[in-house]
């Protein structure tokens, strides 16, 4: 818990002073700032809640047709481009395990099945305990889950670093988020 909260602090503090260095540029949102600038700084903070409209338009960006990198532009002062960092991203298949997450003290059950005409099945829940019943040759054995939950669901990864091979280089790790029902489409997914 105390890593997280010095976390946030770190990625507040980086957010607080990196919004008050940002140029101000032609390509600007309302209060003054680049959102492509403030999406970099956003990002490597974690979104803090004063972030939500860098959120919405990186958003908007990978789930505009055709898709778009999270990040566009950032331009500085003299009209040059910001290329001080490098970003990683892609979308998670729900057949993919780290579509989902529990909770601590909690497992993930994650199954995938596929039928007759290539429609898959992705069956995720969170549970406490599982015990197993029967045994036998003929594998008849029933599995009782106590303590079961939604899970977390996620269909999009990023990992960003700011100013890479520096002293003052810094990544938050990757994150992950629910943008959308982008990548479910054939996909059948029962949570619970």
């Amino acid at each position: 818990m105390i890593k997280y909260r010095a976390l946030f602090s770190l990625s507040a503090f980086v957010l607080a002073v990196g919004i008050a260095l940002l140029p101000v540029t032609s390509v600007e949102a309302e209060d003054g700032y680049d959102i492509d600038c403030k999406l970099i700084l956003c990002l490597a903070g974690g979104f803090p809640s004063t972030c939500g409209d860098a959120f919405d338009h990186m958003i908007d960006r990978i789930t505009s047709v055709p898709p778009k990198s999270p990040i566009g532009l950032c331009l500085l002062n003299d009209g040059t481009e910001y290329k001080g960092y490098d970003v990683d991203y892609s979308w998670i298949s729900p057949t993919d395990r780290a579509a989902f997450s529990c909770p601590d003290g909690k497992h993930l059950f994650h199954s995938v099945s596929e039928n007759d005409h290539g429609r898959k099945t992705v069956r995720a829940f969170c549970y406490k305990t599982a015990t197993q019943y029967g045994w036998g040759n003929d594998g008849d054995r029933t599995t009782v889950y106590t303590g079961q939950s939604a899970p977390e669901r996620f269909n999009f990864t990023a990992n960003i670093t700011v100013e890479p091979g520096t002293d003052a280089a810094y990544s938050p790790g990757w994150e992950k988020w629910l943008t959308s029902s982008h990548g479910w489409s054939n996909v059948s997914v029962t949570t619970h």
